[in-house]
């Protein structure tokens, strides 16, 4: 086990508030890809629920504050967040179907028989990411899927910018690790996973002021805007937008 970056995510992910980041640092386009990501995690839930024709039980890896579960309650029949910051969840909330619970995606071995997992720009925050996967695996029931987004270290503006993205990554010490479409792949592979489906999206990336302009456009039109770049970039720059998601199954063993 890395001691460093242990105490590199006790520093960083203990005490782990996003209130100042998302009022303050977050453009009103980041904020509308961070809306998006959700949707796309949502539809992969979707059509999980039409082909079991049942509700899912799911557990939810870096959960915050559990804001995540307003979105797909009317798709789960049971919903366990796990967070380590204190300050996102003081105390354990437990409820018949839903609950809350301080604890770490490295030490899960308690839970089990879910039908799907989600880790949702969470997995660069833990100091042990291919043990959180494994630890995923086992508490997903056969046939379960795991949902994994995040930013994307080859994104095509930080390969075009590689100092300015480079000062960006050393700022950001809540990153405790930096991963790229591939190697997420190959992460779920060794784990056990099939890997059904991987997406890179969010190409665009402005000035500030742009951002700001941008995401104040109604959701249909940025949404839209969004969808026909992504299709272009892809074109060019395959697998380089600046997030992606990763969909893999727990087979049969």
């Amino acid at each position: 086990m890395d001691e460093k970056k242990i105490k590199q995510w006790e520093e960083t992910q203990t005490q782990w508030d996003d209130t100042d980041f998302l009022s303050k640092e977050a453009t009103a386009l980041m904020k509308r890809k961070w809306r998006r990501i959700e949707k796309y995690v949502l539809s992969v839930l979707a059509r999980e629920v039409a082909s079991k024709n049942e509700f899912l039980s799911m557990l939810d890896i870096g959960s915050g504050r559990g804001e995540f579960y307003r979105l797909c309650e009317d798709m789960v029949k049971k919903y366990t967040g796990i967070e380590p910051s204190e300050k996102m969840l003081p105390n354990d909330i437990i409820e018949e179907s839903f609950e809350l619970k301080r604890g770490k995606g490295e030490e899960l071995s308690d839970y089990c028989c879910y039908d799907a997992c989600l880790l949702k720009e969470v997995l660069d925050h833990t100091y042990d990411p291919q043990g959180v996967i494994n630890n995923a695996y086992k508490a997903l029931k056969p046939g379960g899927i795991i949902i994994i987004t995040l930013t994307n270290k080859d994104a095509f503006y930080k390969l075009m910018f590689k100092k300015w993205a480079k000062q960006i990554e050393v700022s950001h010490r809540d990153h405790l690790y930096n991963f790229n479409p591939a190697e997420i792949k190959n992460m779920l592979l060794k784990s056990g996973f099939k890997v059904e489906k991987t997406v890179s999206y969010n190409y665009m990336k402005f000035p500030r002021k742009m951002e700001n302009f941008l995401g104040s456009l109604p959701e249909p039109v940025i949404y839209a805007l969004m969808n026909i770049y992504d299709a272009v970039m892809r074109l060019f720059f395959p697998d380089k937008g600046s997030g992606f998601m990763a969909v893999g199954r727990r087979g049969d063993k």
